[in-house]
């Protein structure tokens, strides 16, 4: 009678095997799914990117590879270096950075830059949209012709108690009594090239001690990459001078 009451418990304190099957199938599922999603946008974006800039070079690198002397060179028929086009795409787009960059290092290569700059801002449609791109690269360029972002601090943003990293872009006064004001770009997440301009005293903003590319990398992973301790105390340099 004992041995099988022990028989009844026993029986009754194995989970069942197709509980634990469902389970394991799910962990595993959710830990491919985890490592898949990463590698997913990861090629996403090299995708983008490659055709972004082989919109242009890519017409030309295919016309080169269905010439007859392309073809003669390697000595293959055209059906064998159909594949090619993609390479030679990257090849011509790299070549027309270079160049550029080229051009912007001398004189008169900058003359010609800019008056292509000029006829573009000429044009009503596209004159909103390539000054407005142009800007914000210049912003984001470090070691360029802008001072860029100054300093990475924290602002009351969109509302009190609600604390938003912001990027200080300039400093002003105000003439008729004298306040300091700092503007700043509010960038969204995960695009930080949109975001918001706003201007605030100096004394509302809290400073950090991160550096922009530390601030750049916390506003793309949403947070993640915040430090755990920060010093909410830490007030405008304007307003700690006394100025």
């Amino acid at each position: 009678m004992s041995d099988s009451k022990d028989r009844n418990i026993n029986h009754d304190n194995v989970p069942p095997r197709k509980s634990s099957v469902g389970q394991h199938l799910r962990s595993v599922f959710i830990g491919g799914l985890i490592t898949m999603v990463p590698l997913i946008v990861t090629i996403w974006v090299i995708m983008l990117v490659y055709h972004v800039v082989t919109f242009i070079s890519y017409p030309a690198a295919t016309w080169i590879v269905d010439s007859k002397l392309f073809q003669h060179l390697l000595h293959a028929p055209a059906h064998s270096v159909q594949y090619l086009a993609p390479v030679i795409a990257i090849i011509l787009s790299i070549m027309a950075i270079y160049i550029l960059g080229i051009l912007g290092s001398f004189v008169l290569g900058r003359q010609i830059l800019n008056a292509i700059d000029r006829f573009i801002e000429n044009l009503p449609l596209l004159k909103g949209i390539y000054s407005t791109t142009k800007q914000v690269i210049g912003v984001f360029r470090r070691g360029g012709g802008g001072s860029g972002f100054q300093r990475v601090v924290l602002v009351e943003f969109p509302g009190p108690g609600l604390w938003t990293v912001a990027f200080v872009t300039n400093e002003v006064q105000d003439s008729t009594c004298g306040t300091h004001y700092v503007t700043l770009f509010i960038p969204m997440t995960p695009n930080p090239t949109s975001g918001f301009f706003q201007m605030a005293r100096a004394d509302a903003v809290r400073n950090t001690d991160w550096t922009v590319d530390q601030g750049i990398k916390i506003v793309l992973s949403g947070g993640l990459l915040a430090p755990n301790v920060l010093d909410f105390g830490a007030r405008s340099d304007a307003v700690k001078a006394g100025v």
